[in-house]
């Protein structure tokens, strides 16, 4: 093969690198875990790590292909050294180099995007490369928006069902709206620099699809980054164009966009704005809370670890440490943060003031940079008005979210467009501001290196992505059968831990959640292998801990599975209970954790301890019901202090922040309490609401009813049976079984006494 065919063969490759990366965002495969996110950056990380020793064998041979020293790509090398700190330093390493599953945040996966910026800036080096890229990117970016907007009218298309929020092949709507903000910026540039006039329908078309997708995501911190990228844009342009008839045209242009939003906000109340996407571009209401929580930790660590911070993707610990008991009022789902939903403060906390001001000189240096090369002439005004305007859209969304790989796919190719663009001789043509006459060696073609390059490359991805991927498919195998062929999953699931990934935590989790699960029904102990079974999950959640022994969730995980097999393995409950002790620790407010070791002292005779657990737990946060009715139904059942327990029990739905009932075994306790209190109007409202959360509501008015028989209170009984007849004719038979039930019970415990 001739220099000019091995010049053509690794440029070919390298191509296929730059444009197959962003491919990515479209990657779906969903027989493993997190798929929507998993799936995509083993991809990304398989194609990045095959082509990317072509281009460095064509940057040996041509030196044109090699990057050009800019202040953008300093700035972002300056990031990945300062991240590179942050990991060195953190109190996780693993998880900093590695990341989870569910985010692939780690150093490791970043490095990939950072080979694919190198690449894209090396052989893409005029408008005309760049253009062609960014009309493929908009191509996917209409398919990735017909996906979403299908989705929003058949919730399933991707296997998995949507919310009322679409984010289609993303599945996150965040991350969507945020892919498609870049779009609509590239979008808004090709339509500006097309001279054919017909090439404005197909943009016209896609941008339509974008919009649509992009409101169908109602997400507010990508209307923020839009609205202020548009306000940037118009500022820009308003700054540098040579005519004053354009200026007005585009300051009246704002002024309506202006205008609209703020009529929709002024009638944000009306049916039409109130039940319509539109209402959480002007209600924030329901998220400013838990956002202000995060925010203030994010800030505490930074002022904590100010130098080099927590470590990168380290967020979760930082969040644990300083959990602050009032997340819980906004239920489960929002008391496990791993970000700040704020990419300055995650870079603050995790990073560090390091991170932080390579973060900041990051984008200084981008603004820079765009300015510059547009007074130089090298870049004209759409050009410039867009690179100046679309990083401060993606600033600005950021900081009421966090970063993904769908949005890492689209500002890496932004910054290799603006290192390209604001660099002389982007728009064609003799590079004045760079050229030299300098002699250079003609290298030929480095075989035997490519060869040792590509060699060492296919063992990492082999090592680092494609074995991970097919032990996340293996476990995903075994979760689905667990139920079916108990056998068969754990032969699968110990297969998969004989292959080495480093995201094991979630193959320990998986298998711990079903046979917490299991442990529970009827007959499980009947199975041939559950203590083997069990001692595997053991291994599994130890493994676990031991490389991750500051994760909260690691060692609640692995208590829960102990505390679960209690009755069947009791020698395992001191250890539980240890490990209980151990999570508190590395978070001393979080109250599913305390709420979890008082059941397992009730459960093993401790009752005072539970108690003075509960007692102290409810006054974390005083508004909220949950603490109250926790303590309370241990009072009152196991204390047999009735007065105290009702008097919690009713206060657990008075407070500001009430327990919600969510079964009706949860219906019996309350009851109880009315009972106790003689509030019988609480007492006929609590009967009203059943039939909207029981699944057994027959069989809780019986057990009502049969409580009000056993005290004399004839009249309220006749009460429940009258009112559950209407729905329930068998409820008198039902009652009367249950009373005799109780009798016999009675007489029992008076015989044996």
């Amino acid at each position: 093969m001739t220099r000019t065919q091995a010049t053509k063969l690794f440029k070919s490759i390298s191509l296929v690198g730059i444009y197959g990366g962003l491919l990515m965002p479209l990657v779906f495969i969903p027989q493993v875990i997190f798929p929507f996110v998993f799936s995509k950056i083993i991809a990304f990380q398989i194609l990045v790590g095959l082509t990317f020793p072509a281009y460095i064998a064509l940057a040996w041979m041509e030196k044109e292909y090699r990057p050009k020293k800019h202040i953008v790509y300093l700035g972002i090398l300056a990031y990945f050294a300062a991240i590179a700190l942050s990991v060195v330093f953190a109190i996780d390493p693993y998880r900093a180099w590695w990341g989870n599953q569910e985010r692939m945040n780690g150093l490791f996966s970043l490095l990939h995007f950072l080979a694919w910026l190198t690449v894209a800036v090396g052989v893409l080096k005029e408008w005309k490369d760049w253009k062609r890229l960014l009309n493929y990117e908009i191509v996917l970016s209409g398919i990735m928006a017909l996906v979403a907007i299908i989705q929003k009218f058949h919730p399933t298309l991707l296997m998995f069902s949507a919310g009322r929020r679409v984010g289609g092949l993303l599945d996150n709507p965040i991350y969507m709206a945020a892919y498609q903000i870049f779009n609509l910026f590239f979008l808004a540039l090709l339509a500006w620099k097309v001279k054919n006039r017909r090439w404005w329908w197909l943009y016209g078309g896609v941008a339509l699809l974008d919009i649509f997708a992009f409101v169908f995501t109602e997400s507010r911190g990508g209307l923020l980054g839009l609205a202020l990228g548009i306000v940037a844009f118009t500022f820009f342009m308003g700054l540098f164009h040579k005519s004053k008839k354009v200026k007005v045209g585009i300051l009246s242009g704002l002024a309506v966009l202006v205008v609209a939003y703020s009529l929709v906000f002024a009638f944000r109340n009306t049916e039409l704005i109130a039940h319509s996407p539109l209402r959480r571009f002007t209600d924030f209401s329901d998220t400013v809370d838990t956002r202000l929580i995060a925010w203030n930790i994010a800030w505490e660590g930074f002022l904590e670890k100010p130098i080099t911070g927590w470590g990168f993707d380290n967020f979760h610990i930082l969040f644990n440490q300083k959990y602050n008991p009032q997340s819980l009022r906004f239920g489960q789902y929002e008391t496990w943060f791993d970000r700040a939903h704020n990419t300055v403060l995650d870079v603050l906390s995790m990073t560090g003031s390091v991170g932080f001001l390579a973060y900041a000189f990051m984008f200084i240096s981008i603004f820079y940079s765009v300015i510059r090369a547009y007074k130089k002439e090298w870049i004209d005004l759409p050009i410039a008005a867009i690179l100046f305007s679309l990083p401060i859209a993606y600033f600005f969304q950021n900081l009421l979210v966090f970063d993904h790989p769908a949005g890492f796919s689209m500002s890496f190719l932004l910054y290799a467009l603006v290192i390209s663009a604001t660099s002389a001789g982007f728009m064609g043509g003799q590079d004045k501001e760079d050229h030299k006459e300098e002699k250079t060696i003609a290298h030929s073609a480095p075989w035997l290196v490519f060869g040792i390059l590509q060699a060492i490359a296919l063992l990492i991805v082999w090592r680092a992505s494609v074995i991970p991927f097919e032990v996340s498919k293996m476990s995903i195998d075994a979760n689905n059968l667990i139920t079916k062929d108990f056998d068969a999953a754990l032969d699968l699931a110990k297969q998969a831990s004989l292959q080495w990934t480093p995201y094991s935590d979630e193959q320990s989790f998986i298998m711990s959640r079903n046979l917490v699960t299991l442990a529970s029904q009827r007959g499980f102990s009947n199975l041939d292998r559950w203590r083997e079974a069990y001692d595997f999950t053991k291994e599994l959640d130890a493994h676990d801990m031991a490389l991750h022994p500051n994760n909260t969730n690691t060692l609640f995980v692995y208590a829960r599975l102990l505390h679960a097999f209690g009755s069947l393995v009791p020698e395992d409950i001191p250890q539980a209970e240890q490990l209980y002790l151990d999570a508190i620790a590395t978070s001393p407010k979080r109250q599913q954790l305390q709420y979890a070791l008082a059941r397992l002292y009730l459960e093993t005779g401790k009752q005072d301890a539970a108690i003075d657990i509960l007692k102290t737990v409810k006054d974390y946060d005083y508004e909220l019901g949950e603490g109250h009715w926790r303590y309370g139904v241990a009072l009152f059942y196991d204390k047999s202090s009735l007065q105290d327990g009702a008097n919690e029990i009713a206060l657990s739905q008075s407070v500001s922040y009430p327990f919600h009932l969510t079964s009706g075994r949860e219906f019996i306790p309350l009851v109880d309490a009315y009972l106790v209190s003689s509030n019988q109007a609480a007492l006929d409202e609590l009967l009203t609401q059943l039939d909207a959360v029981s699944l057994d509501a027959e069989g809780v008015y019986a057990q009502i009813a049969a409580k009000l028989t056993i005290m004399g209170m004839d009249s309220e009984k006749q009460t429940v049976i009258d009112f559950a007849q209407q729905s329930y004719p068998d409820i008198v038979s039902s009652t009367e079984a249950i009373v005799k039930s109780y009798e016999a019970q009675r007489g029992a415990t008076t015989s044996a006494q």
